[in-house]
């Protein structure tokens, strides 16, 4: 509780300096009444108390003015000729010098102590914040790691009893079909939890990087319902989109802005009981754009339309919950929407009665719209297909990789698709291999023991002069800053782990003269077989 001073709770500027004219008329009440004891000795000292009184209760400028009045009733009513202010004694000047210094020095003093004390009531409230803050941020975590530890195990719990069938009945084909899309699909929810987390990382370090250029907003718009159709099929949803028929130009960053679509329908179909209606709608206007997705799912109430745009936070936060996730997405498509200079707006009539999120954006300025209205050909952000199965050119591969269940796993793949692989579990054994075998491509970690990925890239760049070796980064670190780091070090692209291995296929096989040398020596056996 803050402690407050008598002037601080019930004083006013005036009432305060009336103190002193109080506390200074008592005095010379007081005074009089000893007069014939003290006669025109010790005139002073009864004002002494009324300046310490009066810099107690009402502060340093009213004991100023009580020590301005002492001295004026002590030599009117006390001193040599009375009813005069006139001094004529020297030892009655010493006195008033000595009353005047202690008296100024007292007021000083307690201003300081005031000060001191108003202080300390401040760093006192501060810390009780403080610890109050603290307090709070400890159980947010301990609630945060509680719902991180059981959004972890409901994947890992299919993919460890999926595991263990395929141990009990490893000849049934239908039923390791059936697992392994399973399992498929369980770690494909880990994959999106953990860059969920690392998202909201890199939002509140502000180390997120966007890539930003002109595009067709439809274009990110397409690869998102192309993200989120079997989340939508899978609980059959009827699904509309309307979007303009010219193209929506807008300066961003594609990637981004389909996850944060992407993120906006997720949550629609999440929350959306099977066979609900999801819109989603493109509406340019004068000098922005909307960007809205409507359901008719569950709802929430009015007043939790900030709330739950915050991390970490979902409408139903109980033990029974019946929806799972982190509640990550609707503030990444916050903190995207409010990057490309726009914003994430929330509305909902009420429990049960569905929800809209709208994301405004700026639009592309009218001078940035290229000529032809024709919208530019659509290129899928990951191709995620499988791979078909066709044999690949006889490359030899250096897999690079310290993790020795990853590494052995990714060996074998690699030798199934008919490349000549050879492994090195360190840095130091990656650049001896490179400068004696000259592989076609490297296929590097970065965290490896004896010397890192960069460092292994760099000596071989620096032996490889006409990079006929192809160097690949397969990592757990995916930032904006690694990837330059990469690029700065010489590798030619960066994968960042869990890889879809179809994408790691197509960096190996990506165009380049070695390549197509050794794919003409291939096919010229093949032919002459």
């Amino acid at each position: 509780m803050k402690s407050v001073t008598l002037n601080e709770r019930v004083l006013s500027p005036l009432s305060s300096y009336g103190v002193a004219v109080l506390t200074t008329g008592l005095a010379v009440w007081a005074r009089y009444g000893l007069n014939p004891q003290l006669q025109e000795e010790c005139p002073f000292s009864l004002f002494y108390l009324s300046v310490l009184v009066t810099a107690w209760i009402a502060g340093t400028g009213p004991a100023f003015l009580a020590v301005v009045l002492g001295t004026c009733s002590a030599a009117y009513f006390f001193i040599g000729h009375q009813s005069s202010i006139t001094i004529d004694s020297v030892s009655d000047i010493v006195q008033l010098s000595i009353y005047v210094l202690v008296n100024s020095t007292a007021a000083l003093l307690f201003d300081r102590l005031r000060r001191q004390r108003r202080l300390a009531e401040q760093r006192s409230r501060d810390n009780e914040r403080l610890s109050n803050s603290l307090r709070e941020a400890d159980e947010r975590k301990d609630e945060f790691l509680a719902l991180l530890a059981h959004e972890l195990r409901n994947p890992l719990a299919p993919i460890r009893s999926g595991l263990e069938m395929l141990r009990r009945e490893s000849q049934n084909a239908e039923l390791i079909d059936r697992v392994r899309g399973i399992i498929e699909r369980q770690t494909n929810h880990l994959v999106r939890l953990t860059n969920d987390l690392l998202d909201v990382s890199r939002f509140s370090r502000g180390k997120l990087e966007l890539q930003m250029e002109r595009f067709d907003l439809r274009l990110a718009v397409s690869d998102a319902i192309e993200m989120t159709a079997g989340q939508i099929a899978e609980r059959s949803h009827r699904f509309e989109q309307l979007s303009p028929d010219s193209p929506v130009w807008i300066e961003g960053d594609r990637v981004r802005l389909a996850q944060m679509t992407a993120n906006l329908l997720g949550n629609a179909a999440k929350y959306t009981p099977s066979e609900g209606c999801i819109v989603l709608e493109i509406e340019p206007q004068a000098d922005r754009i909307s960007i809205a997705v409507r359901d008719n799912g569950i709802g929430f109430p009015p007043n939790e339309a900030g709330n739950i745009l915050m991390p970490f936070r979902q409408i139903d936060t109980s033990r029974t919950r019946a929806y799972g996730g982190l509640g990550l997405g609707l503030s990444i498509v916050r903190r995207i929407a409010e990057l490309h200079g726009g914003q994430l707006e929330a509305f909902s009539r009420g429990p049960g009665r569905g929800s809209c999120f709208t994301v405004w954006l700026p639009m592309a300025p009218a001078d940035a719209t290229t000529a032809s209205e024709a919208a530019p050909e659509s290129k899928p952000i990951a191709d995620e297909s499988r791979h078909d199965g066709t044999t690949r050119s006889q490359l030899s591969v250096l897999l690079a990789e310290d993790g020795t269940d990853a590494a052995d796993l990714l060996r074998e793949l690699l030798e199934a698709e008919g490349y000549a692989v050879q492994l090195a579990r360190d840095g130091v054994s990656a650049v001896q291999l490179a400068v004696s075998q000259l592989p076609d491509v490297c296929v590097l970690d970065i965290g490896l023991p004896g010397m890192d990925g960069f460092e292994v890239a760099r000596r071989i760049r620096r032996m490889d002069h006409d990079r006929r070796i192809r160097l690949i980064a397969v990592t757990g670190w995916g930032s904006d800053a690694d990837r330059e780091m990469s690029r700065e070090a010489g590798f030619d692209c960066h994968l960042v782990k869990p890889i879809i291995y179809s994408e790691l296929l197509a960096e190996i096989e990506a165009p380049s003269p070695q390549l197509e040398e050794k794919r003409l020596q291939f096919a010229s056996s093949d032919f002459a077989g």
